[in-house]
């Protein structure tokens, strides 16, 4: 009896490949791209929000839970926020709108607390990047 990766070897080196078939988008459920599919274009044509949550400076986040100070609200489909993002502020964002100037990351809503009007509580440090497509 042979082991396992061996039998694999078998069957994966007696199955040669199979040429790519042009198929109509309708008929291809259940197979497998033969190249990757690439966009000629960034959509949408700026970085946005992955998540609800609040823009910030990932060096306001290095020592959390943290209180910063909510300099504004952006809703997808929304124009920018107009400001830049300072030491110590964030901009509320819900998912898709595009990322304040000064910020880098995006804190989630779900480790926020909002303490009075204008002021959130994050508890969750994030890095550079974070929550940003």
């Amino acid at each position: 009896m042979i082991d396992l990766e061996d039998a694999q070897q078998l069957v994966v080196g007696s199955c040669p490949p199979l040429a790519a078939v042009r198929t109509a988008l309708v008929d291809v459920v259940g197979r497998v791209l033969a190249a990757d599919v690439v966009a000629t274009e960034d959509v949408p044509p700026f970085p946005n929000s992955a998540v609800d949550g609040y823009a910030v400076r990932a060096a306001d986040m290095a020592a959390v839970p943290v209180e910063l100070l909510v300099v504004g609200e952006v809703a997808a489909g929304a124009p920018p926020f107009a400001g830049t993002v300072g030491p110590g502020q964030v901009v509320r964002l819900m998912t898709g709108a595009p990322m304040p100037a000064g910020a880098d990351a995006v804190a989630m809503v779900e480790d926020s607390a909002r303490v009075g009007d204008d002021r959130v509580r994050l508890s969750r440090a994030v890095p550079a990047g974070a929550a940003v497509r």
